[in-house]
């Protein structure tokens, strides 16, 4: 309680660095998920992002123990100390885990995060797709691209290619990517 007011006490001074000036979207307790917007709710300190604490302490955490939050036209995945990384948007949310893997932005390029929130797998890929059946499908040099009304968007471009879940390229990259994906689904066929 009295960190959650000191918190607050330097939000409210103009200038302080400790100010939390961005605006969220997150996932409240009782609301069965649901999105509630929030003032104020976080700000950047380098690289991280920093909750207000009466933010977070009403955040709905699921089994996993995170919870997603929106600010700045990109999603993170929340744990309940604060801890959080930014990941990649789908069906207009944080991007789900698929076999115990989320994906997001990294200097580099992305990056692969597990549930407590770590890094396990970095790539210098533009581009990473969700492993299934041990590949995932990346793309070096490819570019965003909208669909005609604006609301999805693609990626295009670039070259193609398939990576295992250590990161080693398991199939190389090439400019056509309807070959690479025959090849990653008679690979994953053989797999299983």
């Amino acid at each position: 309680m009295l960190t959650t007011l000191l918190f607050s006490l330097l939000a409210a001074v103009p200038g302080n660095a400790a100010a939390f000036d961005l605006d969220c979207y997150y996932a409240r307790k009782g609301t069965g998920g649901m999105l509630e917007s929030a003032q104020q709710c976080a700000r950047m300190n380098d690289d991280a992002l920093v909750i207000r604490p009466e933010i977070l302490q009403s955040m709905d955490f699921n089994g996993d123990g995170l919870s997603p939050l929106f600010t700045r036209r990109s999603w993170h995945w929340v744990r309940p100390d604060g801890k959080s990384v930014p990941v990649l948007t789908y069906d207009n949310s944080a991007d789900d885990f698929e076999a115990g893997l989320t994906r997001g932005p990294w200097s580099g390029g992305m990056a692969y995060y597990d549930t407590a929130l770590d890094r396990v797998l970095a790539t210098p890929y533009e581009w990473v797709d969700r492993f299934s059946g041990g590949l995932a499908i990346v793309c070096e040099g490819c570019r965003k691209a909208f669909t005609q009304d604006g609301e999805h968007s693609f990626m295009s471009g670039g070259e193609w290619g398939a990576i295992d879940r250590q990161g080693r390229l398991a199939l190389p990259l090439r400019p056509d990517a309807a070959s690479l994906m025959r090849e990653v689904e008679a690979a994953r066929a053989a797999a299983r």
